[in-house]
Formats: structure tokens, sequence, C-alpha cells
């Protein structure tokens, strides 16, 4: 009895615990949507109203994830009712090098457009190639910043020479 007893208590604390911690759904939305912008309309509805309710903030000012989960919640929804859907929907992560020195952007006037698919016609010039120098604000502000302290400066030189010329 106490053989079996002992084998007992060394099976339970001798043979590790295996913990089945599973990730939340909403992680996998998330990681999906961290590899290239898109997310597949495969999850559960609870899964992308979990993701909605639990957005980090930084992504909720500085990216579309929101839209993108919504997005593919309204696919998920067409997928269930068995209409056509694409395997991964959002906005991608193409417009990130915008920013970029000589990165090529669309710059579109308005007005152009093309009649056939009624979509905007871009010019395809660079952000390099359209900028036009200084902002004419700053060089307004910085011809103000120096004519006050021009006026600061003969004000304080007027104030010297009437006390110099004192008795």
């Amino acid at each position: 009895m106490k053989r079996v007893l002992l084998l007992a208590l060394l099976v339970v604390f001798a043979v590790p615990a295996t913990a089945h911690a599973t990730v939340p759904c909403r992680n996998k939305i998330f990681n999906d949507w961290y590899a290239d912008g898109k997310i597949a309309p495969t999850y559960s509805h609870a899964c992308y109203t979990s993701a909605l309710a639990h957005i980090p903030p930084d992504a909720a000012v500085y990216s579309s994830l929101s839209d993108d989960i919504k997005a593919a919640m309204r696919a998920s929804i067409r997928h269930v009712e068995g209409k056509a859907v694409p395997k991964q929907v959002g906005r991608g992560f193409r417009a990130l090098n915008a920013g970029v020195k000589g990165a090529s952007v669309s710059v579109t006037k308005p007005g152009t457009h093309d009649p056939a698919t009624g979509e905007q016609r871009a010019s395809g010039k660079s952000i390099a190639d359209t900028a036009s120098g200084a902002p004419l604000p700053i060089l307004v502000l910085g011809g103000l910043a120096v004519a006050l302290a021009a006026a600061g400066a003969i004000g304080s030189g007027v104030k010297f020479a009437r006390n110099r010329h004192r008795p």
C-alpha cells in the first residue's frame, strides 16, 4: 500500500504538467495582419469582434487595422453565405514607402480620371520631383523673427547711446 501511494506521489510530482494555454484568436488575427497588412476571412465572427475590442493603441492611431478587421469580418459573413471572397482582405502595406526619399508616389491632379474605369489617373512623379524648396510659411516666419531681432538690437543700441550722453 505504501509503495502504491509513493509511486502515485512520484508520478504526480515528477511528470511535468502540460499547460494548454491557447493563443486568443484575436492574436491570430493581429499576427495575420502584421505579416502583410491583410487578414484572411476565415476566422469566426467572435474572433473579429474580440480583435476590434483589443486593438493596440498605436495600431488604432497609425494604421488601418480597424478598417481591415471590419472588412475581413464582412468578407467572412459573405463566405459563410456561400459567396465568393478573396483569400486576403485589407489594404496591405504598399503605402508605407510614400515618405521614403526617392520613392515613387502617385500624384493625382483634380479632374484627371480615366473615363473607361472611372478611376483617378496618376502622374507617376516622385515626391522629390514635385518639391519646390522651402515652404512659404517657414520663410515668412523666419523673416519675421529676423525683423524682431533687429528691432530689439536697434532699441538696445538707442537706449545705450542715450544713457551714455547723459552727464
